[in-house]
């Protein structure tokens, strides 16, 4: 018998769902940079240009999250999918009954 025409890892894939989720969160909460003022760089050029990246990043960063978001759903919905035919699958292969 030869190798399977598919296989997957459903613990990796599951993991790869949480770890895109805590991504996703993360990306949604990241305040720290904001904050950064004049008393923190020491310069007001400094906290200037931290203004102006933090404006572009909030932009580029609800990009990011939607499309972590979307990857996140992904793979768990992969995962739900894979582990119902595979249970599918099983059952099927238990339920036939034997030959006597």
């Amino acid at each position: 018998m030869g190798s399977p025409d598919l296989s997957y890892d459903s613990v990796a894939l599951d993991t790869l769902g949480q770890q895109l989720k805590t991504i996703t969160s993360n990306l949604k909460n990241d305040e720290d940079l904001k904050r950064a003022g004049v008393d923190e760089v020491a310069h007001s050029d400094v906290a200037h240009a931290i203004d102006d990246f933090v404006g572009d990043w909030d932009d580029k960063r609800k990009k990011l999250v939607n499309k972590v978001e979307a990857l996140s759903e992904m793979a768990t919905e992969s995962f739900a999918k894979y582990n119902e035919a595979d249970r599918g699958l099983a059952d099927s292969l238990t339920s036939e009954e034997t030959p006597a």
